[in-house]
């Protein structure tokens, strides 16, 4: 996951001619490594325990280890980028306000076990984190980027649906994901739409992506990962095959052909 999201904001950044875009790929990588395992960490204690949740707990010490020594990275990454405007400061605190209260229960209700907004969380802090912060504190934003994050929340509810239904027998009825709301074959369905928003919204944004042939084949990737997808597929799936294709778009925007 960490690795994906380092390409992707990497690729993006490098695509829209940002000079230090290795800076952010980095900042995104540590970010995305030490949020996911801190959740981790602290919904390792939850009743409820999936296989994922158990390794944590086995390995806890060394898990608080490397997470402190990402976050210090992270704040490196930040360093090395040197300049940080008001907006972009505003933008990282509300997505890390967002990523605490997903885990993080607040008068006994925690955010991700809302009804229907997990999967919008998750879509929001990624888009922010990994498409806007570097455009926004670039000097970059304009209403094409607005889209183009727009087509990124489409393109991470798609990712996203995928891991619901390898969770339907661990998620609460009282979550109501789109695979517990609308079964498995139509979650695939609206998971395929949103993808092909997501390929809409870059073409438009970015019209020499309409020639770039390893953008093509990531998306490809990204479909057929989609279609094959159920509900006893495991983290060797959803965590390796899904995530890695993140990955590949990013890795596609360093190509021009």
């Amino acid at each position: 996951m960490a690795i994906s999201a380092g390409l992707l904001t990497a690729g993006y950044s490098y695509m829209n001619g940002i000079e230090h875009w290795y800076f952010y790929g980095l900042f995104a990588l540590f970010a995305t490594f030490s949020v996911y395992n801190g959740q981790r960490l602290i919904k390792s204690a939850h009743p409820t325990q999936t296989p994922w949740l158990i390794w944590v707990q086995r390995n806890e010490k060394s898990l608080y280890l490397i997470t402190f020594a990402s976050g210090l990275l992270t704040l490196s990454c930040l360093l090395l980028i040197g300049k940080l405007s008001l907006g972009s400061i505003l933008l990282l605190i509300v997505s890390g306000v967002v990523s605490l209260l997903y885990v993080i229960p607040v008068k006994g209700i925690v955010m991700r076990e809302i009804p229907y907004m997990k999967v919008y969380l998750i879509a929001f802090t990624w888009a922010a984190v990994l498409i806007l912060f570097p455009m926004i504190n670039e000097e970059k934003f304009e209403w094409k980027v607005m889209i183009q994050a727009l087509a990124y929340v489409f393109f991470i509810i798609s990712a996203t649906i995928p891991f619901d239904v390898r969770d339907l027998k661990f998620d609460r009825d009282t979550h109501k994901t789109i695979p517990q709301v609308v079964g498995i074959g139509w979650s695939k369905v609206i998971s395929s739409i949103l993808l092909i928003l997501f390929l809409i919204g870059s073409f438009w944004v970015h019209p020499e992506l309409v020639q770039n042939f390893a953008f093509h084949g990531a998306i490809v990737v990204q479909f057929l990962l989609i279609l094959f997808m159920n509900e006893k597929r495991g983290d060797l799936y959803c965590a390796g095959a899904i995530d890695g294709a993140i990955g590949l778009i990013g890795l596609s925007y360093f190509i021009s052909l």
